[in-house]
């Protein structure tokens, strides 16, 4: 392997995770965000990087246009999904900085990626780029072939119909935990008063399955609603002996909890959290979403 060959690569894995970072929040899918950066690397080794004056800045651009042609595709499939479409869920990689991991938690949350979907492609690249990932207006105008005047309104009016979806207060990882904990232990005992004691009067259960398993169709509201439908399903895991294991694990910016079935993965729960109670719990149960996750207990 030359020199030349070796530092190309060295240039591109130090901007691996930036680059699936960008492509997964532009996306909210795993394995389409990855395509979006293998993408990038076939345009990489075709260019002369030594003529570059910003690598880094020459491989986010290339990265955000493919998303951005990516996310008009998805779109369409979303609109034939079966179901509740939910992102696909994203390992956390744990930062050395506290500081600089809140704020990584809170832009792969499954409720901003929700919140996203309703912005438009260019209103989405323009807010990701220059609020999560610090890119000036200037540069983002060139990446979207737009004005820096139009793509500072781009991210004004993202940032503000962002802020509308998203909750107003902050939990700590141990509250969320905590209150995670509750919930399954309360399910898995039947205890509906407990139930109704760890949730919000208007809670929303969103479940996906993508037509492949059993998962509501629509979304479930309300405390009552929600804790009788999960102590249901544990009734039935009771009634036809089927051995249920949970694990706690870190995704998408927060506590989840995985559920097997049999000693096979069924879904990936996770909690959006504030005033000391549960607001929204997303069930992902498509199986093509949970080959990240350890597919056996």
């Amino acid at each position: 392997m030359s020199k030349m060959t070796d530092e190309r690569t060295l240039i591109f894995e130090q901007n691996r995770q930036t680059l699936e970072g960008i492509a997964y929040r532009m996306l909210g899918d795993l394995s389409d965000a990855r395509d979006v950066v293998q993408e990038t690397y076939l345009k990489w080794r075709e260019v002369d990087f030594s003529s570059l004056h910003s690598p880094r800045a020459w491989l986010i651009t290339v990265c955000s246009r493919t998303a951005l042609n990516q996310l008009q595709s998805a779109r369409t499939r979303r609109e034939l999904y079966v179901g509740t479409w939910l992102p696909e869920p994203y390992l956390d990689k744990l930062s050395q900085d506290p500081s600089a991991q809140v704020e990584l938690d809170d832009t792969v949350s499954v409720a901003l990626l929700l919140a996203l979907e309703r912005l438009s492609p260019p209103e989405r690249a323009a807010f990701l780029l220059h609020d999560v990932f610090d890119l000036s207006f200037g540069e983002i105008a060139s990446i979207l072939g737009k004005s820096n005047a139009s793509c500072r309104q781009l991210a004004t009016r993202a940032r503000r119909r962002v802020q509308e979806q998203r909750p107003r207060f902050h939990t700590t990882p141990e509250e969320h935990h905590k209150l995670l904990y509750a919930f399954i232990s309360a399910a898995r005992q039947g205890d509906l008063e407990q139930l109704m004691a760890v949730l919000s009067n208007n809670v929303e259960l969103y479940s996906d399955g993508g037509g492949k398993v059993e998962a509501l169709f629509d979304i479930l509201q309300g405390a009552n609603q929600v804790a009788r439908f999960f102590i249901s399903i544990f009734d039935r895991y009771h009634q036809r002996n089927i051995a249920v294991q949970t694990l706690m694990l870190r995704f998408n910016g927060v506590p989840g909890i995985l559920i097997y079935e049999n000693g096979q993965l069924a879904t990936a729960l996770t909690i959006d959290v504030y005033a000391e109670q549960i607001h929204h719990l997303y069930a992902i149960r498509n199986p093509d979403k949970l080959s990240d996750f350890p597919a056996k207990s």
